[in-house]
């Protein structure tokens, strides 16, 4: 497999788009059809009022989440298209 390369893994979205607007790079943002359904919003919104309260509440989860060891044998569903 290739190693996935992720330069801005430590940016937040806002910076990220700021990066883009001023670099005049080509940047939409559009949500799936089925996201106002999915649990996922549930977390993005515990997410979204825990930094509210702590700002750097998301970057110390994904520090917290890339120490962590995942086996090798994990259940996974097959993902769909939007």
């Amino acid at each position: 497999p290739v190693p996935r390369c992720k330069p801005l893994r430590h940016a937040y979205e806002k910076e990220i788009v700021l990066y883009a607007h001023f670099k005049g790079l080509g940047y939409f943002s559009t949500e799936c059809g089925y996201s106002p359904q999915a649990y996922r919003s549930h977390a993005r919104n515990l997410l979204k009022d825990l930094e509210a309260t702590r700002g750097n509440v998301v970057a110390a989860l994904g520090h917290s989440g890339r120490r962590l060891v995942v086996g090798k044998e994990v259940a996974t569903k097959r993902l769909e298209g939007c």
